[in-house]
């Protein structure tokens, strides 16, 4: 009798354990079928990966499920943010409602978002999503740069004369800032203004820059211009053209047109300013090597826009210049190591050097004001090491070019030093030298030197 008990109980704890095993076992087959997963996501037709950059602004997100969802409970999990901020989106539904089509339009350029789907009830018989997820990206600049100098990277800015007539202005640029009046660049932050030499090469100088920002990742950010000064023999019949004097602001060499070459300058930053497009522009740089070096001398000091516009910071870079403005008659002379007033060369005061018979953009402009922008403007000059030659183009038979200083470097340094002597508490200029580099504009906008220049001043 005792031994049947036994068996009996025996009998009955196994079926207790077999019972709650099968109790078990259908339990997580249950789970199993009350659950929906994520096969992939996409962007755009490539993998979406957390940290994933260059993503396009206006782009298609695919969530791709292991089973049917329901679009309402979807929606309510999934949320887009910009920082702290809900971004619009669209989805649509296909394959039985297992994949979700999320439509992103014109995101902001360059800013990072997150897309996170919550843990929660998905499925139409009460499946739920247990794995959550977040994942960040980053959008792309929002317009392609163009980046060669071809007719591509062509703009022609419309220049109106005192009656009315039109004439017309080329330069390279990265973007199209004349005619693209619709799209908003936000993630531009500072405007490049780049003035070729004497053989007006205006191509060259927008490859060299345009290097020059990929190297330090700013191609996107920036917007880069580099005009073009034709002379007659490259002008059509009603683009504007300059003899030498375009480096000194001189008028254009067009019948009854009367427009200085600061003045294109002028209207090319107040374009770019004045239209909206680029809120978030800060700096603006201004730079010029050799003849385009003394173009932006004489700019730095006498334009008109910096004055308006109050709220960007304008920046003048100064590489490799022979001819240089002084505010009064006193000149360095190397050989006693002094300042003093010179004689015997007539001249040497008048416009490029001096004030005197300066050109019609200055008139009605005193030049104790031109004098306060001179040195209160915020001027680099930069100089090559090597650029000690005394032969070539450098100007050695004007006494007012010689008075400058024996060769390039010289002129340079005779210049920054007299603002250190005489304006040492209140002038806002700097010297570099840029090593081992000569009369070499790529050289120059490609040093090391100039790329932490364009870095500390962004």
């Amino acid at each position: 009798m005792n031994t049947t008990r036994k068996i009996s109980k025996k009998i009955s704890v196994f079926s207790m354990i077999l019972c709650l095993a099968f109790l078990v076992g259908c339990n997580d087959n249950d789970n199993d079928l009350l659950s929906v997963s994520i096969l992939s996501i996409t962007a755009n037709g490539s993998p979406l990966e957390d940290g994933a950059s260059n993503i396009p602004v206006s782009s298609v997100i695919e969530v791709a499920f292991s089973s049917e969802i329901v679009p309402s409970k979807f929606e309510n999990l999934l949320s887009i943010t910009a920082g702290s901020s809900e971004f619009a989106y669209t989805v649509s539904y296909s394959n039985v409602s297992s994949k979700a089509t999320i439509v992103l339009a014109q995101m902001e350029a360059n800013e990072t978002y997150n897309l996170s789907i919550s843990v929660g009830d998905l499925g139409p018989k009460g499946e739920s999503f247990n794995d959550g997820i977040s994942l960040s990206y980053v959008t792309n600049f929002g317009k392609t740069p163009c980046l060669s100098a071809t007719n591509a990277c062509i703009q022609t800015l419309q220049m109106p004369n005192d009656s009315g007539a039109q004439f017309n202005f080329d330069m390279y640029s990265n973007y199209d800032f004349i005619d693209d009046t619709e799209f908003t660049y936000n993630s531009i932050n500072q405007l490049v203004i780049v003035v070729h030499g004497l053989q007006r090469n205006a191509n060259d100088y927008f490859s060299y820059m345009t290097t020059l920002l990929q190297s330090i990742n700013m191609e996107g950010s920036s917007l880069l211009i580099s005009p073009y000064f034709k002379d007659t023999q490259n002008a059509s019949a009603d683009d504007l053209y300059w003899d030498s004097r375009w480096r000194e602001g001189a008028d254009s060499g067009n019948t009854n047109a009367s427009i200085s070459s600061f003045t294109v300058i002028d209207a090319i930053i107040e374009k770019v300013v004045s239209s909206g497009n680029f809120p978030n522009l800060s700096t603006i740089f201004v730079t010029g090597h050799s003849s385009g070096g003394a173009f932006v001398q004489h700019y730095a000091l006498a334009n008109k826009v910096e004055n308006i516009h109050t709220n960007v910071n304008f920046e003048y870079g100064i590489a490799n210049n022979q001819y240089f403005y002084y505010p009064d008659g006193v000149r360095y002379d190397e050989n006693t190591q002094q300042f003093i007033t010179p004689s015997g060369c007539s001249g040497y005061d008048f416009w490029p050097y001096g004030y005197q018979l300066s050109v019609p953009y200055l008139d009605g402009i005193e030049q104790s004001i031109i004098t306060e922008q001179q040195i209160t403007r915020s001027t680099t000059y930069f100089l090559g090491s090597n650029d000690t030659s005394t032969t070539g183009s450098l100007n050695t038979s004007d006494c007012q070019a010689t008075l400058l200083g024996s060769n390039r470097v010289k002129r340079g340094e005779n210049l920054f030093l007299y603002m250190q002597t005489f304006y040492g508490g209140t002038n806002n200029h700097e010297k570099i030298i840029v090593n081992n580099v000569g009369h070499d504009a790529n050289g120059m906008y490609n040093s090391s030197e100039f790329q932490q220049y364009i870095i500390d001043h962004q």
